[in-house]
């Protein structure tokens, strides 16, 4: 079996095999990254710019027939390590995430999109059990989650969805998914005026005309110490920028965590 992936910030794009294989996703991983640990049961790889290391497992691998071709989708999420395999990652590194979509026809694979290094999450983590959602009337797949974190009493969470674009993968969302800034408070008084909102997301795959399903983001919770009231925003998605833009009037807006 001969496959060629390079320095995924490359992106190669063929990769052959005979008529009758079938892809793995631990032979993609293993042409992606570096090496692989027994001992974790993980494949390692270094951030070039931090020189960070990360322990990377498959969090979940999707299969599919899109117009009589095989499609493959893998994803895996990485832990910061250090030089012996033990996790090390502070509160100000990311976690990382390898996204990559494999297609198979007639004895030829090819990488239709990929990133093996996407920093996504905190204190040296990925957030891991993702969702593979249907974005798109035209068999568009990604990767749906969330983030969280809290810095100096300000907490909160963002959606993130990786989606394919070209030959890589992006993150579409990005906006606040809940936030909570009572932990920033000294008394009873600032409690009273804390922001505790939060939200649930829904694909509205009814848009079939659209390239890219909008979403439906329900808020609820409390802003300046008062309580609002449950309620659907439509947030469209931006075809030009390539990404979801939440309207006028978002809650969540100015979140800070």
């Amino acid at each position: 079996m001969k496959i060629k992936i390079c320095t995924i910030a490359a992106l190669c794009s063929l990769v052959v095999l005979s008529a009758t294989a079938q892809v793995k996703p631990e032979s993609i991983l293993s042409r992606a990254y570096e090496g692989y640990s027994k001992k974790n049961a993980c494949w390692t790889t270094v951030l070039q710019e931090s020189g960070q290391k990360y322990c990377m497992k498959i969090d979940r691998t999707d299969k599919m027939v899109v117009d009589g071709v095989s499609r493959t989708y893998i994803l895996a999420t990485g832990t910061a390590i250090d030089d012996q395999g033990e996790e090390n990652g502070s509160h100000a590194s990311a976690g990382l995430v390898g996204a990559f979509v494999i297609e198979e026809a007639a004895g030829k694979v090819q990488l239709v999109s990929g990133d093996a290094k996407i920093a996504v999450g905190a204190s040296g983590s990925a957030p891991t059990k993702w969702k593979f959602v249907k974005l798109g009337p035209a068999n568009y797949w990604g990767w749906l989650n969330t983030i969280g974190d809290c810095h100096q009493g300000y907490c909160g969470s963002r959606y993130t969805i990786l989606v394919p674009y070209g030959k890589r993968i992006r993150d579409v969302a990005g906006f606040p998914a809940s936030a909570d800034d009572s932990g920033a408070c000294a008394d009873k008084r600032c409690e009273a005026k804390s922001m505790q909102l939060e939200s649930t997301l829904e694909i509205d795959s009814s848009r079939i005309t659209d390239k890219v399903f909008p979403l439906v983001v329900t808020t609820s919770g409390k802003t300046g110490g008062r309580p609002v009231r449950s309620k659907e925003w439509l947030i469209p998605f931006n075809e030009t920028k390539w990404e979801y833009v939440p309207p006028q009037g978002w809650p969540l807006k100015d979140a800070e965590f």
